[in-house]
């Protein structure tokens, strides 16, 4: 019986360390594709800050740049306080979520519409980075490495913080500005299919009152020709029967 309690004990504890072992890969697996996200969002935010059209948008880019440069440092001295280094893993995630934000870029000509995008983009963004580092700052926490957490918290904050600032701006002006290009654009819309309806109307009339006038001519042409025609082979008859009788 001691020796079964024994070997259930160990067994027991070892299945502990091969979970915190594996919770500790993962945060390092975590952090590694954390540190690909950031350098990639640090080639990517120069290119969003020129597209975007208001000044209070482009420095909210370019102060987002410097904080993910901040980011970028912050993961990799996280990985070295945890004795590892980053893998050269490719983040997907964050490479899908750029991608998507290309494609969005491209798709408008400018204006407020394209900064109401740009955004969006941003956003889905920050909230990927959101939830990356609330739950690799918990991982640490977990396994003690209060160092770790703590510099990952610092960066927590302060996405969270840009995510609030892009909130304000595209409340602040950004979608009203789109709207209102929206219903201009809706108006001009309308208009022109308005003045195409009254040209349409204007040329049904015209042709309608051309018609009118055309056709009481030509009905009068046509009986003037026909009582031409009747009076013609009244005449031709009579000389046939003229013709007739002197023949006799």
């Amino acid at each position: 019986m001691h020796v079964w309690h024994l070997l259930c004990t160990e067994s027991q504890e070892a299945i502990e360390m091969a979970s915190v072992t594996s919770l500790r890969e993962h945060l390092i697996e975590e952090l590694s594709d954390l540190l690909n996200a950031e350098q990639q969002l640090i080639e990517a935010l120069p290119q969003m800050e020129k597209k975007a059209s208001t000044r209070e948008l482009k420095a909210a880019f370019r102060r987002h740049l410097a904080q993910t440069r901040m980011h970028e440092r912050r993961v990799s001295q996280a990985l070295k306080q945890l004795g590892e280094k980053a893998d050269g893993t490719t983040c997907e995630a964050m490479e899908g979520l750029l991608e998507e934000g290309q494609e969005l870029m491209g798709s408008a000509d400018g204006g407020a519409l394209l900064d109401a995008m740009l955004i969006t983009a941003a956003q889905k963004v920050e909230h990927y980075e959101i939830a990356t580092y609330g739950t690799v700052r918990t991982y640490a926490q977990v396994l003690g490495e209060r160092g770790v957490a703590k510099l990952l918290d610092q960066t927590l904050r302060e996405e969270k913080a840009a995510d609030k600032k892009l909130t304000s701006i595209a409340e602040g002006s950004v979608n009203r500005r789109a709207s209102k290009e929206w219903h201009e654009q809706a108006s001009v819309l309308e208009s022109g299919s308005s003045l195409l309806q009254r040209g349409a109307q204007f040329v049904g009339s015209t042709v309608g009152s051309a018609m009118k006038r055309v056709m009481p001519a030509a009905q009068a042409s046509d009986r003037r020709g026909s009582r031409t025609s009747t009076r013609s082979g009244s005449r031709n008859g009579r000389r046939r029967t003229g013709s007739r009788s002197r023949g006799r």
